[in-house]
């Protein structure tokens, strides 16, 4: 079968925040098989989301450049750009570019500052002592690499900004190896400068140079140990916690400009603060420090594996010392502990920080806590004013990041249902139908009802016509599938036909996939279910041609079944093509294997029994297929090839449904009632096409030669009687001429 549709890994999924159960291996989160926990289970963070609101956003265009390749590699690929853009021109004698790259690769060889230096003669002044720098630095002279750093900070303005970023940088560098940590912090902040005036940063020294510059003060603070010596005033306890906070707060620079190693340094941090040896409540004074504390243990960083045999503990207690500092102001860091409250099972005390909240995080925390308390409908209200503000703008659009947002609405979506605002809780959650598809599956297809859907979905914009077949998702086009799919499965084809999606543009049979379907499928199925309807009056040879359109039906329904009347969730899980019996969308409204949860809306159930598929069993329109095929047989001639090879294809199509049983009854009306067949010995295994031109003059041919026969027999008592009659007349003539003659001779 093909691949799904829903692309249950991209569409899906990856938005998802909080507790959602999973189905199986693979499948989207769903927020409705297990309501309760859903709507009661902590509000998780971003943790990059949070990090971002560390510091304001860079006014600066520092680039952030992370590759995984080699520094040198990096390097001389930027070198040689800088050849090919002209970037050295007016610095030295002209040269060709093949000539320039043949010195520079010439320098990077060499051993030694003097050795580079002499290669590199003609180029820039500042690329030459840079790369003479570079070879000494690499050999590990670092007081003569400094020497060569130091001299490109003394040359001429327009001289010196070629390297003017990589000398600061290196000059930072060696200061650190040499364990002076204020000259390597000004030589960091150096880079930054160069940068910001324009100098070339083709590596993105200058927001690397935020993290080198942070690693200095965790090494003061003593919260890392150093590779290099250490300065006279490292460790002093009463500076540690200014130091740590401004690295955290020189993580985040890097971070907020998009580097990824900024995150992690922030990831790393948190873990090392939440270290056995260290005074966390002192050092919580810090907000920023409190803040990234929060962020952490609030996003559930996978990496808290680092520590599994004591991690409960570890965790417990750094969430202790966190909520035991003094609260800051209302506003969204109020918010985030009452977060991180809740997530501890402090209740009272999220109550608490939760109490006068009037963004979004804090009223989402707040309604969580009202229907703990049983207060469902303040519960609503602040979640839904929580939903609202996001949706708004302002401070508290930007409070959330997407994939909470996308959460906060499931959430209430959900509440929603309990409520009985059934097409409200559709409306919820379909502008985030590519994250909650199994939820917009189950509202749709199993609790609306079909005229409920079909105004929900004719409100919808109708899809452009695809150009080619494509699995990306399309949440309008799939909706409208699916509703297509239900009004046939009740009978209303002909309104379902418009809402089948229009067939690619220029799609052969080959490309097109067997289990879906568009509208011309949609309308071959409509055609043979007109020509199958009953007429009046009905000769026994149009009856034949009803059951042939009756066959084609059952053929197309067992082919193309999935695709025309399929349901999307359980029993046959189009959503997947059928690839699995469940994972999206729900078999029961409580979620599979579950108690009636107390969150069902008032005639939910009701809604959910009334729109099973009939029969309500996997792949639920084989048997139909089979029933059709037996339909087709009852209004066939017994003794003709298509009666036997119908029934065969209706036992096949019992086989297929896993209907042994069935099978074998429609076996034994086979051999009761058909004639024998020479490829029987497979019966419902193997079948042939039905020969319906035959069976339409079945009949005229047995009349006829009934006729004939009829006719035989009487035409041989004729020649009899006639025969005798000739005989006599003969007889009797001939005794006459005999008497005549004996008459004459006498």
């Amino acid at each position: 079968m093909s691949s799904t549709r829903i692309g249950v890994a991209a569409l899906l999924v990856a938005a998802c925040i909080g507790v959602a159960l999973a189905c199986g291996p693979n499948f989207p989160w769903q927020l409705l098989d297990s309501r309760e926990e859903t709507v009661n289970a902590p509000v998780e963070l971003n943790f990059a989301f949070e990090m971002s609101r560390l510091v304001e956003g860079p006014t600066d265009s520092l680039r952030t450049v992370e590759s995984d390749r080699p520094v040198d590699d990096e390097a001389f690929n930027a070198e040689r750009e800088e050849i090919q853009s002209g970037a050295w021109q007016g610095l030295m004698p002209a040269a060709s570019n093949d000539g320039l790259v043949a010195r520079l690769e010439a320098a990077r060889r060499a051993d030694s500052g003097d050795a580079a230096k002499a290669a590199a003669a003609g180029l820039p002044v500042a690329v030459a002592d840079y790369l003479a720098g570079a070879a000494e630095y690499h050999a590990d002279r670092l007081d003569s690499a400094m020497a060569y750093f130091q001299a490109i900070d003394r040359l001429p303005a327009e001289q010196r900004k070629v390297r003017a970023v990589t000398a600061a940088y290196m000059r930072g560098r060696i200061n650190q190896r040499l364990g002076q940590f204020a000259p390597a912090r000004a030589d960091f902040q150096a880079v930054r400068r160069y940068a910001e005036a324009g100098a070339p940063d083709p590596m993105g020294l200058a927001v690397a140079s935020f993290g080198e510059e942070a690693r200095l003060d965790l090494i003061e603070s003593g919260l890392v140990e150093s590779p290099w010596p250490v300065p006279e005033s490292a460790n002093d306890d009463a500076a540690a916690p200014r130091l740590i906070a401004n690295a955290v707060r020189l993580y985040a620079e890097q971070a907020r400009r998009g580097s990824k190693v900024g995150l992690l340094s922030l990831g790393e941090v948190a873990r090392l603060l939440m270290g056995p040896n260290v005074d966390l409540r002192r050092i919580l004074a810090e907000p920023i420090v409190r803040r990234l504390l929060v962020a952490y243990i609030a996003s559930k960083q996978p990496d808290y594996t680092w520590d599994m045999e004591n991690i409960d503990a570890i965790v417990a207690a750094t969430i202790e010392a966190v909520l035991s500092q003094p609260a800051p102001a209302p506003g969204p860091d109020l918010d985030r502990l009452a977060a991180l409250a809740y997530q501890a099972g402090r209740y009272d005390l999220a109550e608490k920080l939760s109490e006068k909240a009037s963004q979004p995080l804090g009223l989402w925390v707040r309604a969580k806590l009202a229907l703990r308390r049983g207060e469902r409908a303040d519960a609503v209200k602040d979640w839904t004013a929580a939903l609202t503000a996001v949706g708004q703008d302002g401070p508290a659009a930007t409070s959330l990041d997407q994939d909470a947002k996308t959460r906060l609405r499931g959430e209430v979506a959900v509440m929603r249902l309990s409520q009985g605002e059934y097409r409200d809780s559709l409306q919820l959650l379909f502008p985030v139908a590519a994250t909650y598809w199994g939820d917009v599956i189950y509202v749709a297809e199993r609790v609306l009802t079909v005229d409920e859907l079909k105004a929900f979905v004719d409100g919808l914009p109708i899809p452009p016509a695809p150009q080619a077949r494509s699995d990306e998702p399309d949440p309008v086009a799939n909706l409208r599938a699916l509703l297509a799919r239900r009004l046939v499965r009740v009978g209303r084809t002909n309104e379902a036909v418009s809402y089948f999606p229009p067939r690619a543009t220029g799609s052969t049979a080959d490309e097109r996939d067997r289990d879906r379907a568009d509208v011309e499928d949609a309308r071959e199925y409509l055609a043979a279910v007109e020509a199958a309807r009953p007429g009046w009056p009905e000769w026994p040879w149009q009856r034949v041609t009803r059951a042939e359109a009756l066959f084609k039906l059952a053929q197309m329904t067992r082919v193309k079944g999935m695709g025309l009347m399929g349901t999307e969730g359980p029993p046959d899980e189009t959503v997947m093509d059928g690839n699995f019996p469940s994972g999206i969308g729900q078999a029961s409204p409580s979620g599979e294997d579950k108690p009636p949860s107390p969150l069902l809306g008032s005639d939910e159930a009701s809604r959910f029994a009334a729109s099973a598929p009939k029969p309500d069993t996997r792949f639920h329109y084989r048997p139909i297929a089979a029933e059709r095929a037996l339909a087709a047989a009852d209004l066939l001639p017994q003794r003709s090839q298509a009666y036997a090879a119908t029934l065969c294809w209706a036992a096949r199509y019992a086989f297929a449904s896993s209907d042994e049983a069935r099978a074998q009854a429609i076996y034994q009306r086979y051999v009761s009632t058909g004639a024998y067949q020479p490829w029987a010995k497979a019966f419902g295994r193997t079948c042939p096409p039905p020969d319906f031109e035959a069976a339409k003059s079945f009949w005229q041919r047995r009349i006829m030669g009934w006729v004939e026969k009829m006719a035989g027999s009487a035409w041989r008592h004729i020649g009899l009687v006639l025969a005798a009659v000739v005989a006599a007349a003969l007889l009797v003539v001939g005794v006459r001429r005999s008497r005549t003659a004996l008459h004459r001779r006498g």
